[in-house]
C-alpha cells in the first residue's frame, strides 16, 4: 500500500513536472523562468520520493502545501476569466498529493531513514512542518522574483531571489541535522516579513492603480492580487521559521551549557 501510494503520487509530480516544463517553453521571460523551477523541483520529487530519501516526504508535502496555498488565486480571481473548475480540479490534486503522504507508516518509511531525527521529541515536529513550509515559502519568493517589473521593483525581486536562495540553504542545512541552518532560517524569515510588508506598502499606495485607467488598470489590479497571493505563500513560511527556532532556543542553550561546564 506504501508503494502504491508513493507511485501515485510520483507520476502525479512528474505530470506537473512535464506542464511546467511546457509552460517554461511558451511563456516569455521572466514567468518561463518560475516554470522552469517548478518543473524541476517536481522531478526532483518524484524521484527522491520513490529513491527514496528521508526528506522526500516533506520535500513533497511542501509541493502540496504550496500549491494548496496557491488555490486562492484560482477561486479570488480566475474564476472570473473561466478558471473555476480548473480552480477545482487543481485542489483535488494538491489535497490528493498531501493526503496520500500521511500516515503514521508512510512517515515511518522515511522517518526511519535519518537516524539524526529524534521524533521523540516534540520540537523535531516543529522542524518538520517548518521544513516542508519553507519549500512552499521559496517557491513563492521564486515567484515574486519573476513577476513582471510594473508590480514590484528592481530591489524587492532582488531580494526576494536571495532570500529564496537562504532559505534553501537553511532548510537543507536544518534538514541535515546543522544547527546553524536554525539561523539561516531565521535571519530569511526576518528579511521575508520585512520585504512582505514592503511588497504590500507598494502595491497599495493609492498611485499604483488609482493613477491608471482602461486595460492597464486592471493590469495594475492583476498585480496587486499577485503580490498576495506570493505573500500567501511565503509569509507562513517566515513564521514557521521563527517558531521553530524558538522551540529550538531552550536545547541549544542547554547544549552550549553542558559544553562549557
Amino acid at each position: 500500500m506504501i508503494l502504491a501510494r508513493r507511485i501515485v503520487v510520483s507520476v502525479g509530480l512528474l505530470a506537473y513536472a512535464v506542464l511546467h516544463g511546457l509552460g517554461a517553453l511558451r511563456l516569455d521571460a521572466p514567468f518561463r523562468y518560475v516554470e522552469a523551477v517548478y518543473a524541476i523541483g517536481c522531478a526532483i520529487g518524484a524521484f527522491v520520493l520513490m529513491r527514496p530519501t528521508f526528506w522526500a516526504r516533506r520535500y513533497v508535502m511542501g509541493i502540496g502545501l504550496a500549491g494548496l496555498l496557491n488555490i486562492a488565486a484560482y477561486f479570488g480571481y480566475f474564476r472570473q476569466v473561466g478558471g473555476f473548475w480548473f480552480g477545482v480540479a487543481q485542489l483535488a490534486a494538491f489535497v490528493g498529493i498531501f493526503a496520500l503522504l500521511l500516515g503514521k507508516k508512510m512517515r515511518a518509511f522515511y522517518d526511519e531513514r535519518a537516524p539524526h531525527w529524534h521524533f521523540d521529541h516534540p520540537t523535531m515536529h516543529v522542524l518538520a512542518a517548518s521544513l516542508s513550509l519553507n519549500v512552499a515559502g521559496v517557491a513563492m519568493l521564486v515567484y515574486y522574483a519573476c513577476m513582471d517589473a510594473s508590480w514590484t521593483t528592481p530591489s524587492l525581486r532582488a531580494g526576494a531571489l536571495c532570500l529564496a536562495i537562504l532559505l534553501a540553504i537553511g532548510t537543507a542545512a536544518s534538514a541535515s541535522g546543522k544547527i546553524v541552518g536554525l539561523f539561516v532560517m531565521l535571519a530569511s524569515a526576518i528579511a521575508s516579513v520585512w520585504l512582505g510588508w514592503s511588497a504590500f506598502d507598494f502595491v497599495t499606495q493609492p498611485s499604483f492603480v488609482g493613477a491608471h485607467c482602461g486595460e492597464w488598470h486592471a493590469w495594475m489590479a492583476w498585480g496587486r492580487w499577485e503580490t498576495v497571493k506570493s505573500l500567501v505563500g511565503f509569509l507562513p513560511a517566515a513564521l514557521g521559521s521563527i517558531a521553530c527556532f524558538a522551540v529550538f532556543v531552550g536545547p541549544m542553550a542547554r547544549f552550549v551549557r553542558n559544553r562549557t561546564a
